[in-house]
């Protein structure tokens, strides 16, 4: 939790059916933020609920993996838990050469010249057309998800520099291309992005200055512009609540009937001063956020591990569904 108990309460009163709301969910955020642990977290809090998941990693950030319970993600699909309720979590990464041959084969290219064609040709064909190896792989999960293969296809995007252009390379490539087979995947691409109850984006910030300004940037992208669905905004790592920061350490330790040095009273206000001011900017940029969008909030609190651990996105996978009693 994050904020004061009034604003916490107003950002985590969401819907928590949000989570399979659409058959796919993109999770973006700007690098460092954390989006790719909430995408695991979605997962997990989805599987909980008895869905088949099947999380997908773009970019292959390593840990993902363990972090899940399974093993390093590859782009050989593997289950990396199944949880008490029914669910379970499969993990998957997409290369953009494996989404090339696959593409081939859609379209009826023989094994041997399609293996040479997705091995040789795509370097070249990439360079020529900005935006290709993005379509490819966003054309697979549009296949994926045509096919049914799970309840909810989770997908780690790449960080918010690089999330607009792969997601907007369907729009992209319709421009440019008039006709052929690319223009059909990526119009069955931008029709698979804009129907609501097919896909959906998750973004994340921290309850920063920049990481918020950026997340209201693409939210407007993404939403406004794009027409993409956009799910509850979450935003990471959030400090807790302390009302005790109100009082000096001097008046908390006279209230317990306890003395400190000066040296003491020195490093704890100091540690107290801080405290004030992480919150005061906390609920400054949570404030922002709520009055540029119109979409629910999900605060998440912040973790003081160096490492998380399955228990740890078991933590933020409760935080992600708050329970309304």
């Amino acid at each position: 939790m994050c904020g004061s108990a009034d604003t916490v309460e107003a950002v985590n009163t969401v819907d928590t059916q949000w989570l399979t709301s659409a058959h796919v969910m993109i999770v973006a955020g700007k690098g460092g933020v954390g989006s790719s642990t909430v995408a695991a977290a979605a997962a997990v809090a989805a599987a909980r609920d008895g869905a088949d998941v099947l999380f997908i990693a773009v970019d292959g950030r390593p840990g993902m993996g363990a972090l899940l319970g399974g093993r390093e993600i590859s782009d050989r699909e593997q289950t990396m838990q199944r949880v008490d309720g029914g669910g379970r979590i499969r993990a998957r990464s997409i290369p953009a050469d494996q989404a090339f041959g696959d593409y081939l084969e859609l379209k009826g290219v023989g094994g041997l010249l399609r293996r040479a064609a997705s091995s040789a040709s795509l370097p070249m064909i990439a360079a020529a057309t900005p935006g290709l190896e993005h379509l490819l792989v966003l054309g697979k999960i549009k296949e994926l998800e045509k096919e049914g293969v799970a309840d909810l296809i989770v997908v780690d995007a790449p960080p918010a520099g690089h999330a607009t252009p792969f997601i907007r390379s369907a729009s992209g490539l319709s421009d440019v291309v008039k006709s052929g087979p690319v223009l059909e995947q990526a119009e069955e691409v931008a029709e698979m992005l804009a129907d609501p109850q097919r896909c959906k984006a998750l973004l994340v910030a921290l309850p920063e200055e920049t990481p918020i300004t950026e997340l209201m940037e693409l939210a407007t992208d993404l939403g406004d512009d794009l027409g993409l669905g956009l799910l509850p905004l979450v935003v990471n790592a959030c400090w807790p609540d302390r009302s005790g920061l109100d009082k000096s350490p001097a008046m908390a330790a006279r209230s317990h009937k306890l003395k400190l040095s000066d040296s003491a009273k020195s490093a704890l206000e100091s540690a107290a001063d801080f405290g004030r001011s992480r919150l005061a900017q906390q609920r400054e940029q949570i404030e922002r956020l709520t009055e540029a969008r119109d979409e629910p909030i999900i605060t998440l609190p912040r973790l003081a591990t160096p490492r998380l651990s399955p228990d740890d996105l078991a933590i933020l996978a409760d935080a992600l569904v708050p329970d309304d009693e």
